[in-house]
């Protein structure tokens, strides 16, 4: 478990920074894999994408590519839901928050060049991501030379934490909710 009934609110909000600065540097922690769900219309539309940063101030990136359907749903709606889970401690992490696309020039220069050259092939494609098309050979054709063209950066902007601990004895549940600069919390029915 990463936490208690005893455990106080204040470290509960340090474990739970540390676990997610942890998976964006430990390609093998669980909180790596996440599911971000956007708006698509007034329907839900999930999956999973990876961790790739998470900043002293709790702002967590994410790649992708820029003519995917996320990136038009976070430029039409940006409020978004992650969601993580910890199988060995049994936690679930929900954040809720808005998003914003870095501009393409901060995204190439801050992060294109930190990708190895092989990961740098998910950013290759001809055609954008779920084009329909004739022959699955076509589906994977990548363009000539690597390029950045179509990478993007997602970075997410807190603005409440849920936490989830199951326990068989007695479910814990806590809310982090931002108050312009400072994190409040508070005791929810699990």
């Amino acid at each position: 478990m990463l936490f208690t009934a005893t455990t106080s609110r204040k470290k509960i909000w340090e474990i739970v920074t540390k676990e997610l600065h942890l998976a964006s540097k430990d390609p093998h922690h669980p909180f790596r894999f996440v599911n971000f769900c956007t708006l698509n219309g007034g329907q839900p539309d999930s999956r999973y994408v990876v961790l790739r940063e998470t900043t002293e101030d709790l702002k967590l990136l994410f790649f992708s590519d820029s003519r995917s359907e996320k990136i038009a749903q976070v430029r039409t709606n940006p409020s978004i839901s992650l969601l993580f889970y910890h199988p060995s401690e049994r936690c679930q992490v929900k954040i809720n928050g808005v998003a914003t696309i870095l501009p393409q020039k901060e995204a190439n220069e801050n992060f294109w060049n930190k990708i190895p050259s092989e990961a740098q092939k998910a950013y290759q494609s001809k055609w954008p991501p779920k084009t329909h098309v004739d022959t699955l050979e076509k589906g994977i054709m990548l363009e000539s030379k690597y390029k950045n063209d179509y990478f993007s950066v997602i970075q997410i902007f807190p603005m409440e934490v849920e936490c989830l601990q199951l326990d068989s004895k007695g479910h814990l549940r806590i809310v982090f909710k931002r108050a312009h600069a400072k994190w409040q919390s508070s005791w929810l029915v699990p």
